[in-house]
C-alpha cells in the first residue's frame, strides 16, 4: 500500500510559474508520470500609461489629449482650436492590451456632467484607440478617439521647469493665467475663479507634477472647493487637469 501511494504521488501535476525579471510570464504544468510540461501565457494587466495625442471622430474637428497614470486613472481632454470642450475621467483596468472602464464621467465646458463607459485597445508606447458611450452635441453617436504615444512622459519634470507665469493663448477658452513660484506654490485665475495651490514632482519620476488647487469666487462653480490636479508641459504648452474626489466638478487649464 505504501508503494502504491508513492506511485500515485508521482502522477500528480506540478504547477510552476515560468519567467523572470519583473514578473512571471507563463504558468507551466509538469506531469511527472510522462515527464511532459505544458505552459500557457499569463494575461498581462499592463495599462496604457503615458501621454497620448490624437483626434476624435467628431463633426467638430476635435483633438484628444489623454493622460493615463500608473494607477489606471485617466483624463481624456477634447479641445477645438485649443479651446476646451469636454473631459472624460475614470479609472481603467486592462488585460492583454484591451482596457475598459464601466464608470467614466464626462464634464462639458458648459457644466453638464454625464456618466458612461469606456473601452479600447493599445500597443505599448505606440498607439491607442478608444470608444466612450458619451458624446457631445452636435454629435449623436458614441465618441471614438485615438492617440499616438508621446515619449515626453518618460522624462522627469521639475518645479523649476514651470516656475513662471503662464497664460492661455489668444482666442483660447477658458481664459486662464497661472503663476508658479520656485518653491512650487501657485496662484492664478480662470474666468470667475481665483485659486491658490502648490505642485511637486510625481514620485514615479514621470513628466508630471502632482498638485492641489483651492478655489474662491462667489460666481465660481468651484468656490471653496479643493481639488487634486496633475500638471505637465509638452511642446511648450502647460496642461493642468483635475476632478474633485466627489467627481462632481472638473478643472482644465491650458496655457503657454
Amino acid at each position: 500500500m505504501k508503494l502504491l501511494s508513492k506511485l500515485m504521488l508521482l502522477t500528480l501535476p506540478i504547477l510552476a510559474a515560468c519567467g523572470g525579471g519583473g514578473g512571471d510570464s507563463k504558468t507551466c504544468t509538469t506531469d511527472l508520470a510522462n515527464l511532459q510540461k505544458s505552459c500557457v501565457a499569463n494575461p498581462s494587466h499592463a495599462l496604457p500609461e503615458g501621454f497620448w495625442y490624437g483626434s476624435v471622430n467628431s463633426a467638430q474637428s476635435v483633438a484628444a489629449q489623454t493622460i493615463v497614470l500608473e494607477s489606471g486613472q485617466y483624463y481624456s481632454i477634447y479641445t477645438q482650436n485649443g479651446s476646451f470642450i469636454w473631459l472624460i475621467e475614470g479609472i481603467m483596468t486592462a488585460t492583454d492590451g484591451a482596457f475598459t472602464d464601466s464608470a467614466t464621467v464626462g464634464f462639458h465646458t458648459f457644466g453638464a456632467i454625464r456618466a458612461g463607459t469606456l473601452s479600447g485597445n493599445f500597443t505599448d508606447k505606440s498607439a491607442l484607440t478608444a470608444t466612450t458611450s458619451l458624446f457631445v452635441s452636435p454629435d449623436t453617436t458614441a465618441t471614438s478617439f485615438n492617440g499616438n504615444y508621446n515619449a515626453t512622459y518618460d522624462t522627469p519634470i521639475a518645479v523649476s521647469d514651470v516656475a513662471r507665469t503662464w497664460s492661455s493663448g489668444a482666442g483660447v477658452s477658458p481664459i486662464s493665467t497661472i503663476t508658479v513660484a520656485a518653491d512650487g506654490t501657485a496662484t492664478g485665475s480662470q474666468n470667475a475663479c481665483t485659486f491658490t495651490g502648490s505642485f511637486k514632482p510625481r514620485s514615479t519620476g514621470k513628466h508630471l507634477l502632482d498638485g492641489t488647487l483651492n478655489f474662491t469666487g462667489l460666481s465660481c462653480a468651484l468656490n471653496n472647493e479643493s481639488m487634486p490636479v496633475e500638471a505637465t508641459v509638452v511642446n511648450g504648452l502647460l496642461t493642468v487637469v483635475g476632478v474633485t474626489p466627489q467627481r462632481d466638478q472638473a478643472f482644465f487649464l491650458s496655457a503657454q
